[in-house]
């Protein structure tokens, strides 16, 4: 869904939510007899509703985006108890001063003018409904934007909190890559090898990726899939023949047509290299990425080998910064379990785009 689609999709929900809300004190006349759309409609549209409407829309708004986001949100305490304040005293001056004025007067029903004998005029409406009921709904209303507004706010918190660690995890990981890249670079322009050319194609690429696309909020799937094809590639370089990496694609899906959150798989991969990979051991790696209609599964499985204890904790952080993006971009729509064994370690993802 694009930014402009959201936008009328978000102002659609304003709107039918609006129009249920109002609709409330009509449906729930207890004066108003029978239940005829046309009844009904010429009870919502009374002018004392129509004025209560504009004043509850306005306050809502006000509060989302001006008071709460200006005075509580910044601290500002005083201000924004003075913006409540003055709210609800606009709402009692509508209410109780200007509202009854415009209450049209029925004549009274024929029965109860036989019982009574009285022929007087009484008011239409509600006073009591009219009173306590949209005291509610100014409670709603102003208890609703407040909820609203925090609830945004956090989830701003959160994502920023992402993208610092994930800065972070740029920062760390990144560089340690590149060195040991140039180094392999460096040993295949001594040896005057074909394979350097294209060695720095797939880094150059890479960190392209890393620096201008993957700053976007999703990237197509084949570029974040060709930034791990050639992480994985120039990973072999600098690895002898006792680490075997097995990485396959498959399944019937099309990965031009979807879209992922940038660094969203590569922390696992990762995490492969970096705990299943000594010079003096024998490694087995093995990465497999399957493509069906709206799902991908990732599975990543690696033997376990010695690791230094100073070994340095990006790639950790890396998984556990995931898995909160996952919650936070994915609610619902992903599955990840992880076996962490005495002698392998292995995780499995299936994300629904």
């Amino acid at each position: 869904m694009t930014l402009k689609q959201r936008r009328v999709f978000t102002i659609l929900i304003h709107v039918i939510c609006w129009l249920i809300f109002l609709s409330l004190p009509a449906i729930f006349n207890p004066r108003r007899d029978g239940i005829s759309v046309a009844g009904l409609f010429e009870d919502i549209w009374e002018a004392s509703r129509r004025y209560n409407a504009l004043l509850l829309i306005a306050v809502f708004y006000f509060n989302y985006y001006f008071a709460i986001p200006q005075f509580y949100l910044q601290h500002k305490y005083p201000p924004w108890i003075a913006s409540v304040v003055g709210c609800f005293t606009i709402f009692c001056i509508l209410n109780y001063a200007i509202l009854p004025a415009h209450e049209t007067l029925i004549p009274p029903d024929m029965n109860d003018l036989a019982h009574t004998g009285q022929n007087q005029m009484v008011p239409a409406g509600h006073p009591h409904l009219l009173s306590g009921f949209n005291l509610f709904m100014f409670i709603i209303v102003d208890a609703s934007s407040f909820a609203l507004c925090l609830y945004e706010q956090l989830q701003q918190t959160k994502k920023q909190m992402l993208n610092t660690q994930i800065s972070f995890l740029k920062a760390q990981i990144n560089p340690h890559f590149l060195f040991n890249t140039l180094n392999s670079i460096y040993s295949l322009t001594l040896t005057k090898s074909d394979k350097a050319p294209d060695v720095v194609v797939k880094l150059s690429g890479m960190m392209r990726y890393a620096v201008s696309e993957a700053n976007q909020g999703y990237v197509a799937l084949s570029k974040e899939l060709s930034y791990i094809s050639n992480y994985i590639e120039l990973q072999r370089l600098r690895l002898s023949d006792k680490v075997k990496i097995r990485y396959e694609i498959t399944g019937e899906g099309k990965e031009e047509d979807k879209r992922i959150a940038p660094f969203l798989l590569i922390p696992f991969v990762e995490n492969a290299f970096k705990y299943g990979v000594n010079s003096s051991d024998d490694s087995d790696i093995l990465i497999q990425i399957y493509l069906h209609e709206n799902d991908l599964h990732l599975y990543v499985y690696n033997f376990k080998v010695y690791i230094r204890p100073d070994i340095d904790k990006g790639t950790s952080l890396g998984i556990n910064t995931t898995r909160q993006r996952l919650n936070l971009l994915y609610p619902g729509k992903h599955i990840i379990t992880v076996r962490d064994g005495e002698n392998d370690f292995a995780v499995s993802l299936n994300i629904t785009f």
